[in-house]
């Protein structure tokens, strides 16, 4: 963890800005919110079955459309959603709704899915850890028909390419089943680096909790505030996959192999355990934010008990000091031979018996 953590302004993460470009437009109209990721819009194309592998890189809207009416599996994959002219066509071609193609176009939507007769819809976030102990985010979205599966990306994502090596291996699980097992198979590597991120924010908080009682600094709230917003901000991103999944086993769409209905209900249950961790994790921090605050005032009471022992062991020397710093021409004790010492050993007396009394009661 850096010493300083690097602030960013919570409400444009949390709620993607440009929203208020839909403003006064009519519903479905395509209007990209968020940031550009890719250089342009691209399609590829991986068409498979049992035997065949067949891989197409960014090739042409017309291209894809040809590959609607193969038997094989095909996944079309769209990367970079700045083209809305070509989103739009694409649209019309797989005969797609516009406010399918709004929600997947704002990459601030919230977590979904959309069951229809036809089709599945279903958009959710990939997360993963910056250099910075940020997280960021990606939104990918996946619309699921008869031997397709399209999916919408905001930029070419790494995490998938352990796919891409599985689809190499003849007569493998994912070569023979169909789309709705890719599916699942995508997003479970979604949900799964769901862990790892959490894993991070548990070492984190760990780290955080040794150095509140070993070396408390002011940098320590700095991380517990950084940790709250990416708590905030990964409970925004799993939250809403809860009503998602549920939706679609409630559904048991024609679309989903009986079989692989407990594959989605394994994915349901991850949900719930990244959730669960997330609510526990944001009280451990809440936690951690009232210990700094506690240590904070315990050290500062501390103070203030020393410097009121030495105010309140002053304060009768200091009565003594002024009586006989008094400009009075007859003081009997001034020609006393010993009167000095008798002063400073009625004083040393005082304030050794206060300190004593200071030590029986526990003050100090």
């Amino acid at each position: 963890m850096k010493a300083a953590i690097k602030k960013k302004k919570s409400a444009r993460k949390l709620g993607k800005s440009g929203s208020s470009k839909k403003a006064g437009l009519p519903p479905g109209s395509l209007i990209h919110i968020g940031q550009v990721k890719t250089h342009k819009t691209y399609i590829d194309i991986i068409e498979y079955d049992s035997q065949t592998l067949d891989i197409i890189n960014d090739t042409t809207l017309d291209q894809a459309s040809k590959h609607l009416e193969t038997a094989k599996t095909t996944w079309i994959r769209i990367i970079g959603l700045q083209n809305t002219a070509l989103i739009g066509e694409l649209g019309k071609k797989f005969n797609l709704h516009p406010l399918l193609l709004e929600d997947i176009l704002n990459t601030g939507q919230r977590p979904k899915s959309v069951i229809e007769d036809d089709s599945i819809f279903i958009t959710l976030k990939t997360l993963a850890i910056d250099n910075e102990n940020t997280i960021v985010a990606d939104q990918v979205s996946f619309i699921l028909r008869d031997n397709l599966l399209i999916s919408f990306h905001e930029s070419e994502l790494s995490i998938f390419d352990s796919i891409f090596k599985r689809l190499q291996v003849v007569a493998s699980r994912l070569r023979t089943s169909g789309p709705d097992y890719l599916l699942y198979a995508l997003t479970d590597i979604i949900i799964d680096h769901y862990f790892q991120v959490i894993e991070t924010v548990a070492t984190t908080l760990d780290q955080i909790e040794e150095s509140l009682f070993s070396d408390p600094s002011e940098q320590i709230l700095d991380r517990v505030q950084h940790n709250r917003k990416e708590l905030i901000f990964m409970k925004k991103a799993v939250f809403p996959l809860r009503e998602a999944f549920a939706a679609i086993l409630k559904t048991e769409h024609k679309l989903i192999n009986e079989q692989h209905l407990k594959y989605f209900n394994d994915l349901n249950d991850h949900v719930m355990q990244v959730y669960e961790a997330i609510e526990n994790y944001r009280e451990l921090n809440t936690g951690l934010r009232d210990a700094y605050l506690s240590e904070l005032s315990h050290r500062m009471n501390k103070v203030m008990q020393v410097l009121t022992i030495v105010s309140t062991i002053f304060i009768p020397l200091t009565f003594i000091a002024g009586i006989y710093g008094m400009n009075f021409e007859f003081m009997p004790e001034l020609s006393f031979k010993y009167g000095y010492f008798i002063v400073w050993f009625v004083m040393l007396v005082i304030a050794a018996f206060m300190l004593f009394m200071f030590r029986k009661n526990k003050w100090i």
